[in-house]
């Protein structure tokens, strides 16, 4: 792409973008599909780009993030997981949809085994995991959360099916001394043995928060059409650099505190949204992208053993600046 074209793809608003899931992500959905073929699990989602993951509330409908479309996003975005990490989330989100598709979460045998469908999500549950439990399984690592089985029911049951439907998982033998959660991986095999070749039982869609919705630019998406105040921009600087630290020769290497941030992204930004009333996950998101690129073009750091700490103090500070952009929404 030239810089007369590059400028002008700038200034486009993202639901005027001509993005495909089809076309963009088709080599990974051709693995998808022929792992579900092969256990012959008749159900195929509804992909579509949208704002960040996620699959509908009991739809067979998958957002997929849009920045996810072309090299000039994912540019933008930077640091995006492989086709084997998109792989990996598509399986987890898949494992919603079988869920949903055919309504296994009312079974009684799979509220035994997983719980209480219905039950509300676990606020800033991240703090409350036990992270030696073997109870459950540990897939969803590249997104910084190895832990996410145990944010719900539902994600327990998404996360174990999609170590169950990776061909080279080995989940005999890497779960053969956690027994719990072995026995919810020998659940799922027998349950999809059982459903093998049915037919779904709902084939409900729903898109939510689709690109074409989107009347951002691309530019104003990642915060580079100058629109924050020099004043709000110095207070973004000296935040970062009151929280993390500048290597100096001599001292111990320090881990990059933007990857410590987009790590951690994902999870802040659903529980911040969710504690504070008025606010909105793409904001949120936006300014976690800014204090990446801050952090980046500072090269601040922190030590390893800091890292729950760090995280802590991080989430101290979004839930301040959400909360006062809240409140001059509300002035």
């Amino acid at each position: 792409m030239d810089e007369i074209s590059y400028q002008k793809f700038l200034t486009t608003r993202i639901c005027d973008l001509d993005l495909d899931a089809d076309e963009s992500l088709g080599h990974c959905f051709k693995r998808l599909k022929k792992e579900l073929k092969v256990h012959r699990i008749l159900i195929w989602p509804d992909f579509y780009f949208g704002n960040e993951w996620g699959c509908v509330n009991k739809k067979i409908s998958i957002s997929i993030p849009f920045y996810y479309a072309m090299p000039e996003l994912k540019e933008l975005e930077g640091d995006v997981p492989t086709s084997e990490g998109i792989v990996k989330t598509l399986r987890h989100e898949t494992g919603h949809v079988v869920n949903y598709a055919y309504r296994l979460w009312q079974r009684k045998d799979w509220k035994e085994i997983f719980g209480d469908f219905n039950k509300k999500y676990r606020d800033g549950y991240l703090y409350k995991v036990n992270p030696w439990s073997k109870s459950y399984v540990r897939h969803l690592h590249y997104l910084g959360d190895p832990h996410y089985a145990q944010k719900h029911p539902d994600e327990d049951w998404a996360e174990t099916f999609a170590i169950w439907l990776d061909p080279r998982s080995h989940w005999e033998r890497k779960y053969r001394n956690w027994p719990n959660a072995l026995e919810k991986l020998t659940y799922v095999d027998r349950l999809m043995e059982e459903i093998t070749g049915e037919e779904p039982l709902n084939l409900k869609r729903k898109r939510e928060g689709e690109y074409t919705e989107i009347e951002d630019t691309v530019s104003e998406w990642w915060g580079l059409d100058g629109e924050m105040l020099d004043q709000e921009l110095q207070e973004y600087l000296n935040d970062m650099n009151e929280l993390f630290i500048k290597p100096n020769n001599g001292r111990r290497r320090l881990l990059p505190a933007w990857r410590l941030i987009r790590k951690y992204a994902r999870v802040l930004t659903e529980q911040v949204s969710q504690w504070i009333l008025s606010s909105n996950q793409h904001t949120v998101r936006k300014s976690l992208r800014r204090w990446e690129a801050i952090c980046r073009n500072e090269s601040l750091g922190y030590h390893p053993e800091d890292e729950e700490r760090k995280l802590i103090e991080l989430t101290t500070l979004l839930t301040y600046h959400v909360v006062d952009g809240v409140h001059h929404l509300r002035s």
